[in-house]
């Protein structure tokens, strides 16, 4: 191979390794940088700790790490078009959960960006929060394990399941709590954060920052 040419497949390599890694990095920062940024806010209401889309509301965590997470997504590029694909979809998702913010603990009507209703806002949140672990879910367990590393394979695979796993029976308990259940309200917070933990934990693998072979991953 050409040494030009070489040089260039190199760049590109660490550049896509450096992607790779600052989602990652965003995915994990996410829910610790909300938490602790909602700690040190004065006169916040007692339901701030309820879920990290509420943080919204009392830091500008979840907008600027989300927002960037979505920017890395919408440009993320790979060899194949079904990684672009479910890429470019997840970033516009993640945008939607920031454009559109959850309902809040002030009574405010009208909110987020476009300032429409706060029940139709959070409508549309939950429902590109949803999408969005769903394709970060699939993204990870069946797109990432293409590759002949097995032992990160295993990884993407149990982080993934676990994804899955957390995301159907925190579904069904909400279900549930329409039938009258009683669940922690901070249920969904703890959710939330092990859902980012989980895909921040995998993407970092994918970049080589955890490494644990030798091996492409």
């Amino acid at each position: 191979m050409d040494e030009k040419l070489m040089e260039k497949v190199k760049v590109k390599a660490m550049s896509s390794l450096l992607h790779r890694n600052v989602l990652g990095g965003l995915g994990m920062l996410l829910p610790v940088i909300s938490i602790i940024g909602g700690l040190f806010v004065k006169n916040k209401p007692e339901s701030w700790w309820y879920s990290i889309s509420v943080t919204y509301y009392i830091t500008p965590a979840l907008p600027i790490i989300l927002g960037a997470c979505a920017i890395f997504l919408l440009c993320y590029r790979s060899y194949e078009k079904i990684d672009t694909i479910i890429n470019v979809l997840s970033g516009i998702f993640a945008f939607g959960v920031v454009l559109f913010p959850c309902a809040n603990p002030y009574g405010i009507e009208s909110v987020g960006f476009f300032q429409i209703p706060v029940g139709v806002s959070d409508v549309i949140h939950s429902i590109c929060a949803m999408l969005l672990f769903a394709l970060l879910a699939y993204n990870i367990g069946w797109l990432f394990t293409r590759g002949t590393n097995e032992r990160n394979n295993k990884i993407y695979r149990i982080c993934s399941y676990a994804m899955i796993m957390i995301m159907a029976i925190f579904f069904i308990i909400i279900i549930a709590g329409l039938f009258g259940l009683n669940y922690p309200k901070w249920l969904t917070m703890v959710v939330e954060a092990v859902l980012l933990l989980l895909f921040g934990f995998a993407w970092l693998v994918k970049g080589q920052l955890f490494n644990f072979s030798k091996s492409s991953s």
